[in-house]
């Protein structure tokens, strides 16, 4: 099972047309900390971006909410649906989150929404 604990990179969402796609045309759902927009892409493969602002806070704790949401998705990957691009935006609150709230929390998002297996 090596290789199996990564997040490659063509699961990450990185260009600036995918992240404008997610916001104009996918499924939004508002959580207290984190806003998700769920997209699906047939044929292109399941891909997830996380976008933290600077109202959240210096880098040292944007680039750990970062961390947080890729280990997040890293670890329960499987459960999203296997065509849908993910895209996670976080709210000021999210800089409080140590990272099994912030698991929950994305994991809750996502269940409201149209972004986990069916």
């Amino acid at each position: 099972m090596p290789g199996q604990h990564k997040f490659p990179r063509h699961e990450r969402l990185t260009r600036k047309r995918d992240f404008a796609e997610a916001y104009a045309r996918g499924a939004k759902r508002v959580g207290r900390d984190f806003i998700g927009y769920v997209v699906r892409r047939e044929g292109q493969g399941r891909k997830f971006g996380c976008a933290v602002s600077r109202k959240i806070g210096g880098a040292v704790v944007r680039n750990r909410v970062k961390r947080y949401l890729r280990e997040a998705y890293r670890t329960h990957r499987n459960e999203f649906a296997d065509d849908a691009h993910l895209v996670v935006v976080a709210r000021p609150s999210a800089a409080k989150l140590s990272y099994h709230q912030c698991e929950a929390a994305m994991k809750r998002l996502f269940r409201q929404g149209a972004g986990l297996r069916e």
